[in-house]
């Protein structure tokens, strides 16, 4: 039987996209659609270079899993956008692209371990790294054990 290959995740909101030309929709929080609208203008984001190399250059020997906060009513526009700007399939995506039910409200390190926590032990085994920007996620990662390469500020 072959070896299991490596397996490293990223996060995509803030790691693989810039999404800071939206941040500012955040800001009104008397707007209780805020982050609805957060999450319309995804589309619009651009790539951050040195960490889709960085996948990149993994993925040569490596499988990649994307685990993102962002929900899954938004999920033709993110496999849109990981096609266009990372070269990723929709085939791929299918199988590797994990995103938070519609209507989840609860935070994203919540959300992320619940990901982690229903991760097969064979694949959590392989598991090397985790690709995150925001602090509390990055905290829960390596909480759990997991090395976890903080890729930008993530103080929000």
């Amino acid at each position: 039987m072959a070896p299991m290959r490596d397996l490293y995740i990223f996060d995509i909101d803030g790691t693989l996209a810039d999404c800071s030309h939206r941040i500012d929709v955040l800001a009104d929080r008397s707007d209780q659609d805020r982050h609805m609208k957060f999450a319309q203008l995804c589309h619009l984001d651009a790539p951050v270079t040195a960490v889709l190399r960085t996948m990149h250059a993994l993925r040569r020997s490596a499988d990649i899993w994307l685990f993102t906060g962002r929900s899954d009513q938004w999920r033709r526009q993110t496999v849109e956008w990981l096609r266009e700007h990372a070269g990723l399939s929709a085939e791929e995506l299918d199988t590797s692209l994990v995103m938070r039910r519609a209507g989840d409200t609860r935070s994203d390190a919540v959300v992320k371990r619940e990901f982690l926590d229903a991760m097969l032990e064979c694949d959590r085994a392989r598991l090397v790294a985790v690709f995150e920007d925001r602090d509390r996620v990055v905290s829960m990662w390596r909480a759990a054990g997991i090395p976890c390469f903080q890729v930008a500020p993530g103080g929000f």
